[in-house]
């Protein structure tokens, strides 16, 4: 074989003609992964390579099967190759980058995607391409169609890109099944090739990938160390208080903006900074644009267009913007170049998440990737960044949890076998599963369980052994993927009437009416919570319970949150220099020392990891407990379940990756809770996750996955507005079933609530408890740690300021009138109004607000004055009509102000303005509120009255 001049290493193995092609594109001389993985994928051996962005995986894996291509078969012969990434812009990406490179050996590269148009997927069909690019969901779609599935019959490769991101979904989940469905196509072995930047146990990602077959790992992770990490708290200066009012934001938020551009000016090159959820970019990336300019700055998240996306790597990559604020949108290996720090704001809470975030700046092979993450003012958040940090330069990440024999996804895959013949065998559709890592435990009852299941819901049929399609399996198969769906909330202030922001789904799941979160830095009181919004008015209560805000869908793992228990531990034991062992600035380590202090200086014991404090003030009762978010969730629901039994009645509760907090609708002491603690220690292992289940079904969580497992298995149509009834009546299905493990899966961690409490029941684990009048400053920040992470007053709104505010909306509504005496209809805005309101045409008092139109209206009044016969309907809006019009009569515009209030009918706004005369005009509009959102609470009850 003739050597290229200047070609070096395992390119030296690869086929004559791609050798001269990527020399001349400057691929001379390997870099490390490419050197170690291109003999072994040449071997044939399935292969998982494991190595930082930017090390060269993607052409590792590529040159050898183009090698491959070019000498065993040649171009034009047929699909030889699948490349499969998770998101559509990682296969735009991957085009970008290796297309033209292949095509100038002579090999067809194309992406195929639910983006391809029309066009082009009628020309894949007629004429394949030689390697094709695609996601998992297309892929799936595709083996229905029987011109794909005979173009398998020469597949030789199958790549998957992102591994990670595919072990602990139930995408993943579906692929590890789709892959052994292909091989059958195939009538081969398919060869594997798992890629992946970070995964922290390569051996079970390598099961995931080929299930039992051999795989060689090439693990290169280790050169992912060369990172370098703080974490800055920055404090706020008599500046920032004076910026903070030019851009409406707090001294605090202003503090890390500062910090943010300092970092941007100090860079060379760009700088991408992260956040953990979408509203979070928009509004930093608009702050920033404040500070840097307009100009300087983009944002990258999913919700945004492709075409808003695209732009935004584009004008990065050039160097044109300095900027960009993203989500894991931007974690995986999309190509936007070279990025010379990460700035991480607010605790990215996963070492694995930082190391992904932190990996994409020195994004050269031996460049040292540089993070910097920006904590809040928050204790805990901070404490929290510094574990992370430090974990993340150790390389001490969280373990994958890929989900065990999801029914969802095999019953979405199952409907596309039996799409794909004409029957199907059971025992033929069982072994395929079986030998997919995720289902090697699947037993055929769980098996026939999912198939009876699908068989009544009209997916498939069962006739004897064998499976059909059923009715509905073609709307099901090609509306359906794992995929998680992502809906937004908006939040309305009934108050105001104005939309102040929106939530995530999860996060509004779990919300129940009285429930107390915050957003856009004021408090809020849920008043209800409908199919497609929800309702606020502003906080009336002066504590607040932290809610699951959504950086918790994030989950903090048990072991970060013991290590930061550890770290109080031995401060309190007089060992400060702890802190140096972590990647702390002089203002981030100050915060630390300066809650600590406080805390200690009112003599109060400080929680770790080897002792649980309960601390009671009022009807707060605050119990740390270093046990991550999914821990402490689940301390959290066996407490407010044992609560229960011993009250009859459930505290209020909430949970945080360090504490549950529980109210009480009175005063508690701390002796109180620790008698529920030592209670909970002594019972059963089985009982407490009993408990934990039972009290998990009945949260608003549960009913929310319940609502999503159930669109994924055919039970909900999707789009389709939930029936509580159904849902209720799947709890005992495996529908249900799988909504329960998912649940468990996603949001508990039994084996650190058994540690916890088997250390409490023996005596390893110290539990204290005081009670004090006022929270104490750890409490504090527990209490203060909201959604958006800033500290805020929590103050109710005064009546006064709450009645000018529903005072000015009202008046600012136009409505419009009719004369009950002769006729006549009028518009205009009630704040223009007179006191004493008198028809324009005949100057009768004896008029009201109507919805009817103008000519609706004045038929109506005429038939009534011409004594004519009116029907049902007629006659019950003529009398409300009456009824507001002698209300009109009595209190002038007050009564059209009432009347104008959502949900307020003559009845209710005859109560309201009763408050007028005895308690005066405060007392009227805040009569107003609370009438409205009696409304809007129980008008789900009126629909059909």
């Amino acid at each position: 074989m003739p050597v290229v001049a200047g070609v070096t290493g395992a390119f030296r193995l690869l086929h004559p003609r791609l050798v001269s092609v990527i020399a001349g594109e400057g691929y001379r001389r390997p870099t490390l992964v490419q050197e170690k993985s291109i003999p072994v994928i040449l071997r044939g051996t399935d292969t998982l390579v494991v190595a930082p962005t930017g090390s060269g995986k993607t052409e590792a894996a590529l040159f050898p099967i183009f090698s491959k291509l070019l000498e065993e078969r040649g171009p034009g012969g047929g699909l030889w190759a699948v490349y499969v990434t998770p998101l559509r812009s990682l296969n735009r990406d991957i085009f970008d980058r290796m297309a033209e490179l292949a095509a100038r050996i002579g090999i067809d590269l194309r992406v195929r995607h639910g983006d391809s148009t029309e066009s082009d997927k009628r020309q894949f069909l007629r004429s394949p391409p030689d390697i094709m690019v695609t996601t998992p969901e297309s892929l799936y779609f595709l083996l229905s169609v029987k011109k794909f599935r005979l173009m398998l019959r020469g597949l030789r490769f199958v790549v998957v890109d992102e591994l990670h991101e595919m072990v602990e979904s139930k995408r993943g989940a579906e692929l590890a099944v789709a892959l052994e469905r292909v091989e059958g196509y195939a009538g081969r072995r398919v060869q594997r090739i798992g890629l992946s930047a970070t995964i922290s146990r390569p051996l079970l990602a390598a099961r995931v990938l080929a299930s039992s077959r051999p795989v060689e790992v090439v693990d290169l992770s280790y050169l992912s160390k060369s990172m370098s990490v703080t974490v800055t708290s920055p404090e706020p200066s008599r500046e920032d208080e004076e910026l903070a009012e030019k851009i409406d934001t707090s001294p605090a938020t202003m503090a890390r903006l500062r910090e943010i551009a300092r970092l941007v000016e100090e860079a060379r090159g760009g700088v991408i900074v992260f956040t953990n959820t979408r509203d979070t970019s928009e509004v930093l990336g608009a702050l920033l644009r404040k500070v840097l300019g307009e100009d300087r700055v983009l944002v990258h998240h999913g919700s945004l267009s492709r075409e808003e996306r695209l732009r935004a790597e584009k004008l990065f990559k050039s160097g044109e913007v300095k900027v960009i604020v993203a989500t894991s949108s931007l974690e995986l290996g999309i190509d936007i170049g070279h990025a010379e720090l990460v700035v991480q704001y607010m605790s990215p809470r996963q070492a694995l998440r930082l190391v992904q975030r932190v990996g994409r700046s020195g994004h050269r092979v031996g460049a040292v990737s540089r993070g910097v993450v920006v904590a809040t003012d928050n204790f805990f958040d901070v404490l929290e960044s510094a574990v992370i940090a430090a974990r993340a330069m150790r390389g001490d990440l969280e373990p994958l949890e890929p989900y065990d024999k999801p029914y969802d996804a095999l019953a979405h895959q199952l409907a596309g076998m039996v799409l794909e013949k004409t029957r199907v065998g059971v025992e033929d559709a069982y072994w395929v599963f079986r030998r997919a890592y995720h289902y090697r435990d699947l037993g055929m009852d769980e098996f026939q369980a999912v198939v009876g299941y699908m068989d009544y819901a009209r997916i498939i049929r069962l006739r004897g052994g064998e499976l059909a399609r059923g009715r509905r399996i073609y709307s099901y198969y090609y509306s359906t993927t794992m995929i998680p769906d992502t809906k937004q909330y908006p939040v309305y202030d009934t108050v105001t009437g104005a939309r102040i922001g929106v939530l995530d789904e999860e996060f509004a799941a779990t919300l129940e009416d009285g429930d107390i979160f915050v957003l856009g830095g004021r408090v809020w009181e849920v008043v209800t919570v409908e199919d497609d919004a929800v309702r606020v008015r502003p906080a009336e209560s002066t504590e607040l319970l932290p809610p699951a805000w959504e950086g918790d869908l994030i989950p903090v793992d048990w072991r970060v949150a013991r290590e930061a228990g550890s770290i109080l531990r031995r401060i309190a034991d007089g060992g400060r220099d702890v802190l140096k062992g972590y990647p702390l600035d002089e203002n981030a380590r100050r915060l630390l020392l300066r809650v600590l202090e406080a805390h200690t200086e009112k003599g109060l014991p400080v929680p770790s990891d080897r002792r649980v404090v309960v601390e009671a003030s009022g009807r707060i009762a605050v119990i740390f407990a270093f046990l991550g978010t999914k821990g402490g969730k689940a301390l959290e629901l066996a407490l407010s379940w044992l609560a229960k039994s011993v009250y009859g009645y459930t505290p209020r509760s909430s949970s945080t990756p360090y504490a549950v907090v529980l109210e009480y609708p009175r005063p508690v002491s701390h002796s109180e809770v620790l008698g529920l603690l030592e209670k909970l220690a002594g019972l059963d292992k089985t009982v407490v996750e009993e408990m934990v289940v039972e009290a998990l079904k009945r949260t608003r969580l549960y009913e929310w996955k319940l609502l999503h497992v159930a669109r994924r298995m055919g039970a909900v149509e999707k789009g389709a507005k939930p029936d509580k009834r159904l849902l209720r009546n799947l709890v005992e299905t495996v529908v249900g079933e799988e909504a329960l493990r998912e649940t468990l899966h996603d949001k508990i961690d039994f084996h650190a609530l058994h540690w916890l409490l088997e250390g409490v029941r023996e005596g390893r684990i110290e539990v204290v408890g005081y009670t004090v009048r006022e929270p104490s400053p750890l409490a504090e920040q527990v209490l203060k740690e909201t959604r958006t992470g800033e500290r805020v007053s929590v103050d109710a709104l005064p009546p006064s300021l709450l009645a000018r505010v529903v005072k000015k909306r009202l008046e600012s509504k136009r409505v419009r009138l009719v004369c009950l005496h002769c006729g006549y209809t009028w518009e205009a805005r009630i704040g223009e109004l007179p006191e004493r309101i008198r028809c324009p045409e005949c100057g009768a008092g004896f008029v009201a607000p109507t919805r009817l139109d103008a000519s609706a209206a004045r038929s109506l009044v005429l038939k009534v004055r011409r004594r004519e016969k009116l029907g049902r309907d007629e006659r019950r809006v003529w009398n409300e009509l009456r009824d507001a019009g002698s209300l009109v009569l009595e209190y002038g515009r007050r009564a059209v102000e009432a009347l104008a209030a959502h949900g307020v009918g003559p009845s209710t706004a005859r109560r309201v303005l009763s408050r007028l005369a005895v308690s005066g005009e405060d007392a009227f509009y805040y009569a107003i509120v609370e009438a409205e959102q009696q409304y809007l609470r129980t008008r789900r009850y009126w629909k059909n009255v």
